[in-house]
């Protein structure tokens, strides 16, 4: 992988001394998670502001609030494995969590550019990142490859709002929001080209089929521990 996922060990190794302090301090992973949304709608009330009060210095504070929540986002993971709290339903807030957050960041452009150009950067993302969730469901692994993933479009975007702070313009923001739209489609084309070479190797095992009968209702427990 050559996006910013794959240096995501190194920038945890960077957070070790926070981390440390997290876990002394028996800090819950979940509520990291929702910092982390906090933050990102923090990050889109100030791209809204910029533009609905025409001060785009304003825009100056979303780079550090980005890194941040990236920050949050590795943390909320590493603090949960080192205290032996994970659990499926932190997974699932995780991911409730994420989808929140770059709703709440790509989709504040609407405020300062076209609305459906920011509506279309969020509906992008959701459909990468659901690719990358598919992928773990039926082969058990999840796909965090790009070429544009999560911290990527974050960084996209990011970086779009501090040129356009800095030139006191939306033509940056209206870049990362194209840039981000294209990449994150490519993205769902990569992944899935992936998940089908993945299904066709010889060593993933060929799907077991079950026969139900049709007399005899199953309960829904039972249905779903076979749709498992």
């Amino acid at each position: 992988m050559n996006d910013l996922y794959a240096i995501k060990p190194w920038f945890v190794r960077r957070l070790r001394r926070l981390e440390d302090v997290l876990v002394a301090r028996r800090v819950s992973p979940d509520a990291l998670t929702v910092v982390a949304v906090v933050v990102s709608v923090l990050a889109g009330a100030a791209i809204a502001a910029g533009g609905l009060l025409e001060m785009p210095s304003l825009w100056l504070v979303v780079p550090p609030l980005v890194l941040a929540r990236l920050a949050l986002n590795a943390l909320d993971g590493s603090v949960a494995r080192r205290t032996h709290r994970a659990r499926p339903f932190g997974a699932a807030l995780n991911e409730l969590g994420d989808r929140a957050s770059d709703a709440a960041l790509l989709g504040s452009a609407a405020f300062v550019t076209e609305p459906s150009l920011a509506l279309g950067a969020v509906a992008a993302s959701g459909v990468a990142s659901i690719s990358g969730v598919t992928a773990q469901a039926i082969t058990g692994r999840r796909d965090c490859g790009g070429p544009l993933g999560k911290a990527d479009r974050a960084a996209v975007f990011a970086a779009g709002a501090l040129v356009g702070a800095l030139l006191g313009s939306t033509v940056p923001l209206v870049v990362a929001l194209i840039a981000i739209i294209v990449g994150a489609l490519a993205t769902v084309v990569a992944r899935t080209l992936r998940l089908r070479a993945a299904l066709r190797a010889p060593a993933f095992p060929a799907p077991q089929l079950i026969d139900i009968p049709d007399e005899d209702p199953i309960e829904e427990e039972s249905c779903y521990a076979i749709g498992r």
